[in-house]
């Protein structure tokens, strides 16, 4: 016969077992989001799981503010470490004969951000992928993912240099107290010139050519 303490214990694993399955399927419950750029609204598919998944990142409004105002319209543009897709969807609003090319290595990011895209009409090759394999851009846009570390983050500035056209432009934002400094003298030592062209609430935007 089972006792009063296995019964309590049987029922608790169950509760248990209920309670991590709608856990789960409240996290990964898709969710819109708001975001305000200038003079656009706009109401993107989000998740857990994505960076910066409940508002737009003051560091990306910050870069998208500095490129819009200082880079013409280019033929190619690659948005690394896409997201869900905001940098390529606002770029786009302004930028209406750009090549948009778009990767992020998180699965679900990319998924959302073709749903973006798809929910805007917009068109743009997105890749899900570390780094860059191939192509040649005009333009590229890289919010660092800076809990990576600094030799993965050194590595992209090497990958997007490698794949940016010969008077193309690539463009960082990264906060001071995140080595902002270090970034630039790395890619200085590299050969390539740098300008630093805005710096905003602690974020410093900078355009990197050959």
């Amino acid at each position: 016969k089972a006792t009063l303490t296995d019964i309590g214990t049987e029922e608790l694993a169950h509760w248990e077992i209920i309670g991590t399955i709608v856990w789960k399927l409240v996290k990964d419950a898709p969710e819109e989001i708001t975001i305000h750029f200038r003079d656009f609204t706009y109401k993107l598919n989000s998740n857990a799981g994505v960076f910066s998944k409940d508002k737009l990142d003051e560091g990306t409004r910050i870069l998208l503010e500095t490129v819009l105002d200082n880079q013409s319209e280019p033929v190619s543009c690659l948005d690394l470490g896409c997201g869900i897709g905001p940098i390529a969807l606002i770029l786009m609003e302004y930028w209406k004969h750009t090549e948009m090319t778009m990767i992020d290595v998180n699965q679900r990011a990319c998924q959302l951000a073709d749903s973006n895209m798809k929910k805007y009409r917009r068109k743009a090759k997105i890749i899900c992928q570390s780094g860059i394999n191939e192509g040649q851009y005009a333009c590229i846009l890289l919010n660092p993912p800076i809990r990576t570390g600094k030799s993965m983050i050194y590595s992209l500035f090497d990958q997007c240099m490698e794949h940016l056209a010969t008077d193309g432009h690539f463009w960082i934002v990264m906060r001071k107290q995140h080595g902002a400094q270090s970034a630039i003298n790395y890619l200085q030592e590299k050969g390539y010139e740098v300008e630093k062209v805005a710096r905003d609430k602690g974020y410093w935007v900078m355009k990197i050519s050959r």
